[in-house]
């Protein structure tokens, strides 16, 4: 999966007919760059990693790119790690990849979205392609993907990663594929960054050539300049620059720079400096000290700082990252120019994405200066406030504007089609169904050509499966009155949850409860237990449950309708039967099946009883308080009593008093724990221990005395079991 193959000259007239995007004003908040820049000036020399996966037969070309880099790198910083297939395993990758300041990754690339799988596999698309074990060949590959490098690397402060030489990561196809079309160029880059940014990066370049990474390296610790500068720069750059909002990524600005197809991309903050990146090499991470005195710090803020919610999907929204120095508990507050809150949000992690819809109430938050908020905790309760500022201006909207993309669907739906409503602000022509992609988990989904004319549309999609289904409208694929084209930036509607499946639920289980008395003296005094239950669902995630129960053989009643718990307390009577019910219900209103419990019966075994076996001495006590009227009592260390049983659950019913001392509870065999008998006050038929399993079954409970100095005493009242 490499670049590059020679693409139709179809292509190059699509790329010139792609219209234009004006991208907003985008801000950062940074640490101040220092000047001037060169080596020399560096304290701490910035960490670069050189990674050259499995690529097979072509491995050795690709080594001695890396080579060139390295080159390149080491002239200006001694710190370079090079990691080569065949030896380029997981493991050691991401152990080197902490902290870098530079990582560079060739080899190949998988991409979404791919020939290969019909949705997006964050475990696989969008990574590297590195040795699986190590020492065995180039062609000893596996794919690990964006969610994977976005959980175990954290590269360090204003973090740069440049990809050479893959298929996808700028947009292209591999060799022998058709081009894609420009929609399917931006997913696949914004797609190929997501991973890298959510591990620190704030630029990611894609590049097939060599020659501009070696430029790349050279102008970082050379020159001060933005890295749009940088990236426009390079020896290979072909002046045909695409720009675009990435979906995910909309804190940051994207470009492609197409000819003859897609091998240069770019997506991060391009108003970042090559002197922001050495001088985040010089700010280690907090929380590496022990005890740890030092409190977070917020490394950088991306996004645009001017909002204009006028919905031509260009900063409509406030979108901003923030990335901390370690992992945080943080909170968000949008305040207006009076300081009232008029937006929460709380979270944990390295980042942080502060988010707002510039509504109050349902209504459009009014223009003015408003300010964000954060506080942020680390995990020694060290604290981190900061602050910042942005402006809500009113803008005219435009006639490509969209006034509304909605499901007119239910968000949760157990059926595997749905419509969407698409409102311009006047009226549109060329919308076809090219114009729009689709996301999300849902597989075999067929988007339908939009019906409808002027300024308002339908889009169906049918033939679902369980899952979840986004849609967006691309950029540029309207125009309205004038001859504008529009939307300037993507329109994404809700995501719908699609669910075409029953959830199952698992059979009712029983256990004893602990803690609680017996409620009377009587050898056929009900048992106080509970119910526990579950159950899954592979769409939309279980609602609710129904319980019902059996008595006797009898009718099943509902004892629970539409509950969100998974428990209830009941009681059982000893010559009793009971059996006991569940069905799930799903969030989007599948009713599953009724999933039965064997049936159940309660006793209450008395000390007395020849199923139990006594070792050591043990003594009868007479009280009205006990249950049965009597106990058996132990006081040497070493004394036990056993029995085996047949069932599902037993618990242990004891006194406890002053007198009381500690027992061993064996279970099976195992030293399932020790309880202490004692009580300032004397409290009688005392349920102290329980014990349930998955099924039924013959096992054998035994208690052993410990003999605890000053008050060695244990009773046997009883054992509940149910069977």
């Amino acid at each position: 999966m490499r670049s590059r193959s020679p693409v139709a000259a179809a292509l190059a007239a699509l790329i010139a007919l792609a219209p234009a995007v004006a991208l907003p004003a985008f801000a950062s908040t940074a640490a101040p760059s220092a000047t001037p820049t060169t080596a020399d000036a560096v304290a701490t020399p910035p960490k670069v990693v050189i990674v050259v996966g499995a690529v097979e037969g072509s491995t050795s070309g690709y080594r001695s790119k890396g080579d060139q880099i390295y080159a390149e790198a080491i002239k200006h910083t001694p710190n370079v790690v090079k990691l080569y297939s065949p030896n380029a395993t997981w493991a050691k990758v991401k152990e080197a990849a902490q902290d870098a300041s530079i990582f560079i990754y060739l080899g190949h690339g998988y991409g979404f979205p791919s020939p290969y799988r019909a949705v997006l596999s964050p475990s696989v698309h969008d990574g590297m392609g590195l040795n699986e074990v190590g020492g065995i060949s180039d062609s000893d590959k596996k794919y690990y993907g964006e969610s994977l490098i976005a959980k175990n690397i954290k590269f360090a402060k204003n973090a740069v990663v440049i990809l050479s030489g893959l298929c996808y990561a700028a947009g292209s196809s591999e060799s022998g594929h058709p081009a894609p079309s420009i929609p399917v160029a931006r997913e696949r880059v914004d797609n190929f960054a997501s991973g890298w940014i959510k591990a620190g990066a704030r630029v990611v370049i894609a590049d097939t050539w060599v020659s501009s990474v070696v430029y790349t390296i050279q102008k970082i610790f050379t020159t001060d300049q933005s890295f749009g500068q940088v990236w426009s720069g390079a020896p290979n750059y072909h002046a045909s620059e695409q720009p675009f909002i990435p979906v995910r990524n909309p804190q940051f600005e994207a470009r492609l720079d197409p000819e003859s197809g897609f091998y240069r991309s770019v997506v991060g903050a391009l108003d970042m400096s090559t002197s922001d990146v050495l001088d985040g090499a010089g700010v280690a991470p907090t929380a590496t000290a022990s005890p740890d005195v030092d409190g977070p710090q917020l490394w950088s803020v991306d996004g645009p700082r001017t909002i204009t919610p006028n919905y031509d999907g260009q900063a409509d929204k406030l979108s901003l990252l923030a990335r901390f120095s370690e992992y945080v508990t943080w909170s968000a507050t949008i305040r207006n120019a009076g300081g009232d809150a008029v937006r929460s949000q709380t979270g944990s992690g390295h980042q942080a994405n502060l988010t707002w819809d510039v509504k109050i109430a349902g209504a459009a938050a009014p223009e003015g200066d408003y300010t964000w908020n954060l506080q942020a905790e680390d995990l020694a309760g060290n604290i981190l406030e900061e602050s910042g500022p942005f402006t809500v201006e009113d803008v005219a909207t435009p006639p490509t504007g969209v006034l509304a993309f909605t499901p007119t669907t239910p968000t949760m739906t157990t059926g595997g089609s749905i419509t969407y409503a698409l409102t311009f602000a006047g009226p549109v022509t060329g919308l076809t169904v090219g114009d729009f992609t689709r996301t999300g988990k849902a597989t075999k989904c067929v988007v339908g050509t939009p019906v409808g004319s002027g300024a308002d549309y339908t889009i169906a999609i049918t033939g679902c499966t369980t899952g979840t289904v986004g849609l967006y409208l691309n950029s540029g694929t309207v125009t309205g009155a004038g001859g504008t084209t529009g939307p300037v930036g993507p329109i994404i509607a809700d995501k719908v949850t699609l669910d075409t499946t029953a959830p199952k639920a698992t059979a009712p289980k029983p256990s004893l409860r602990t803690g609680l008395p017996l409620e009377g003296t009587s050898t056929s005094q009900r048992l106080l237990m509970s119910i526990t239950w579950g159950g899954t669902d592979a769409g939309s995630g279980i609602a609710s449950y129904d319980v019902a129960r059996s008595y006797d053989g009898g009718k099943f009643k509902t004892i629970a309708s539409a509950t969100t718990a998974t428990s209830r307390d009941w009681t059982m009577n000893p010559g009793h039967s009971y059996r006991f019910r569940v069905r799930a219900r799903d969030k989007a209103g599948n009713l599953g099946a009724w999933v039965y419990a064997p049936t159940w019966y309660a006793s209450l075994t008395q000390n007395s009883s020849s199923s139990l076996a006594y070792m050591g001495t043990w003594k009868k006590g007479s009280s009205a308080q006990y249950s049965g009227g009597t106990v058996k009592f132990a006081k040497g260390p070493g004394a036990s009593a056993s029995m085996t049983f047949k069932g599902r659950a037993v618990a242990w019913v004891t006194t406890l008093r002053a007198a009381g001392g500690e027992v061993q509870v064996w279970v099976d065999g195992v030293l399932a724990g020790t309880v202490d008998t004692y009580a300032a006050s004397t409290t009688y038929r005392q349920v102290v221990f329980s014990k349930a399993w998955s099924g039924y079954g013959t096992h054998t409970i035994k208690l052993v005395v410990v003999g605890t100095p000053d008050r060695p005493r244990v009773d046997l009242d009883a054992f509940e079991i149910i069977r």
